[in-house]
């Protein structure tokens, strides 16, 4: 599915299928994606600032050079090498739960950890 260029700041995309889906260049700033699957995304340009990635899958995406900093929430989700080689973290927030590749210290990259919410 192709999406590029869409506009989805502060949309309630909690759950949404994005498998795959081309989403170049789309606007996500504010967002819920909470428990979104993403796996696989074409996520280049995309801005996730302030997006909430609680429990989403990002395995595999290709979030390029994007921004997932300024607070965006990546706790509980689910992230690769792949999907963190060229990602800008400084900001963005994590938890225990939040699934990295080996050896990857998120502190390092200007992460933040947050207490795990029930």
């Amino acid at each position: 599915m192709k999406l590029e260029g869409a506009h989805f700041d502060g949309a309630n995309l909690q759950s949404a299928n994005l498998r795959s889906t081309d989403l170049y260049w789309s606007n996500f700033f504010l967002a819920d994606l909470s428990g979104a699957d993403l796996e696989g995304a074409q996520l280049q340009g995309v801005d996730l600032k302030g997006a909430i990635l609680i429990n989403a899958n990002l395995r595999n995406a290709n979030l390029g050079r994007d921004n997932l900093g300024g607070s965006t929430s990546l706790q509980g989700a689910i992230l690769d090498a792949g999907s963190l080689k060229f990602a800008k973290l400084d900001g963005a927030e994590y938890d225990a739960k939040t699934v990295f590749p080996e050896d990857f210290d998120p502190k390092k990259f200007g992460m933040i950890e947050r207490p795990v919410k029930d």
